[in-house]
């Protein structure tokens, strides 16, 4: 059995509230001594403008949009915590309960050591507030990766981040850092390309996914599924269609004609480069476009897709 490395913040949750259920806190019990607690260190507690709390880390809870834990890092902080080593986590007090938005491997690490106490700093702000906060801390952060920020924006609400779920679910497609991604044709990893047409053209990144899976490029082998959705696959048929501009129906039929199925994007496409991929697939394209011998069809009306 191959030993976890990742732990999803769902998963380091539902585990924490075992134990929370075990020992009957939960409910009113729970939201009337948190509440207490913070009342309490209202008048005892306040460094300046700031509110800490001593508290134990199996009354804190870890929602399931913060990023993936390391099971390494959390285990090694836990069983060598260092109140002058670590910052204080940042926690959110919401209705109630306690909600960790920046430490969370601090949190996780000292439950799973079995420690009943840790110093935290509370935030008194929205739930939003508190995401944005979550979101903006990390980008000092080289270990954040997209796919954190993601789960947190479409937990806040962020526009962008609602519109590139939407596109690509609509499309049966998931994105890195969906929990569930079963019975997908495939998953977006280029979370940043995503947000960014789904800013400025949501209709090209549309077009790219419906085109993709009317191609069923990805295949089912553990080896390259996945990798037809990726950063090179998106910007070069983004490219391609910039190139095609005002012919894309014609493009995208000549696409389907010639490079169909899983075989073909592994014999032709997933090894080669970004522009590597547009060259080749522009060379078909154009082929079939401007082929003489290919008996003329009628002309439908293209519609207008800007690649910006």
């Amino acid at each position: 059995m191959c030993k976890r490395v990742y732990l999803t913040a769902k998963e380091a949750e539902m585990e924490m509230q075992e134990l929370r259920n075990k020992e009957g806190f939960t409910g009113k019990m729970e939201t009337d001594y948190i509440s207490r607690m913070i009342k309490d260190a209202k008048r005892n507690s306040m460094i300046g403008d700031k509110l800490q709390l001593v508290v134990d880390p199996m009354y804190i809870h870890i929602p399931e949009w913060q990023r993936r834990l390391k099971l390494a890092r959390a285990y090694t902080i836990g069983n060598t915590y260092n109140k002058y080593k670590w910052d204080v986590p940042k926690v959110l007090f919401h209705k109630g309960r306690l909600y960790v938005i920046d430490g969370q491997h601090r949190i996780y690490g000292a439950f799973k050591a079995k420690m009943d106490a840790v110093v935290v700093e509370i935030m008194e702000c929205s739930l939003e507030e508190a995401i944005d906060l979550f979101i903006n801390q990390s980008q000092d952060r080289a270990k954040m990766q997209p796919m954190d920020i993601y789960k947190a924006a479409i937990a806040g609400g962020k526009i962008d981040y609602v519109k590139l779920q939407e596109i690509c679910h609509r499309n049966n497609v998931a994105i890195k850092g969906d929990d569930d991604n079963e019975n997908t044709v495939g998953t977006l990893t280029s979370i940043s390309d995503g947000v960014k047409l789904s800013k400025t053209n949501p209709e090209l990144l549309n077009a790219m996914l419906v085109l993709l899976g009317k191609l069923g490029w990805n295949g089912y082998a553990d080896s390259y599924n996945g990798k037809a959705y990726t950063a090179k696959i998106i910007r070069a048929l983004k490219a391609l269609y910039a190139y095609c501009e005002g012919r894309t129906d014609e493009m995208e039929q000549a696409l389907i004609e010639r490079c169909k199925g899983t075989e073909f994007f592994v014999d032709n496409i997933m090894d080669k480069t970004q522009a590597q991929i547009f060259d080749y697939l522009s060379d078909i394209v154009r082929y079939e476009m401007e082929n003489p011998f290919k008996q003329e069809k009628p002309k439908r009306k293209t519609r207008k897709i800007q690649a910006m």
